[in-house]
């Protein structure tokens, strides 16, 4: 018999983690999962007669430029549930050593090197408000405008990592909606490891949440 390529036989024990769970308080997000080091399955199912809705990562921004540099980040969701602040980094937004290139503002795209002579990447830090253990961030200050942007950058936020437990806030309409029955899968060979949080409208909406490291 085959095995799936890339996969682990199974040599040891790998047990299916149970974090099922309810609304405690409607309309105020709650976490469901910290950040870990490895999944290899995570499913979630609402078991609820209503809607619930789901965020999986850190805080979200984005980027704006100007002449190519960085001249600021607006927040487009502040997260909640932070000790320390998160850490920031500027992906992609760069010519790629050619002149004619459009540049790529996301993950994987080329980002302004110093090193090839087309600038340099951006620098900045989240100011945070709030108090610990439920901080969230206000601002982002930019350290470093960068050099050498054609397109405004991905703006990565992702937790510190002595903070596992920061999460980007859903709410009514905002983050991964699953219907009363519905669930979200991830498993095999791509599974997220970040922070994931939930949103009910009502007291007692309950889920299913199982994974596996």
């Amino acid at each position: 018999m085959g095995s799936l390529v890339g996969a682990r036989l199974q040599t040891g024990q790998f047990p299916l983690f149970c974090m099922d769970g309810s609304i405690a308080t409607g309309g105020t997000p709650q976490l469901v999962l910290p950040v870990v080091p490895s999944r290899s399955l995570l499913q979630i199912e609402n078991t609820s007669s209503g809607n619930l809705f789901f965020e999986i990562g850190s805080a979200r921004a984005t980027a704006a430029i100007s002449n190519g540099v960085v001249t600021g980040c607006s927040i487009t969701n502040a997260g909640f549930n932070f000790t320390l602040p998160p850490v920031i980094r500027f992906l992609g937004g760069g010519l790629a050593g050619n002149g004619s290139f459009l540049g790529l503002g996301q993950p994987g795209g080329a980002a302004p090197t110093s090193t090839l002579g087309y600038g340099r990447v951006a620098q900045a830090h989240c100011v945070m408000t709030g108090s610990a253990p439920n901080l969230s961030v206000s601002s982002i200050v930019i350290d470093d405008p960068g050099a050498g942007y054609v397109t405004a950058p991905y703006v990565f936020i992702f937790n510190s990592e002595l903070d596992p437990y920061g999460c980007a806030v859903p709410s009514d309409g905002v983050g991964l909606a699953i219907q009363q029955g519905g669930s979200f899968n991830f498993d095999s060979t791509s599974c997220p490891t970040d922070s994931i949080s939930v949103w009910g409208d009502t007291d007692g909406q309950t889920f299913v949440c199982r994974w596996m490291q």
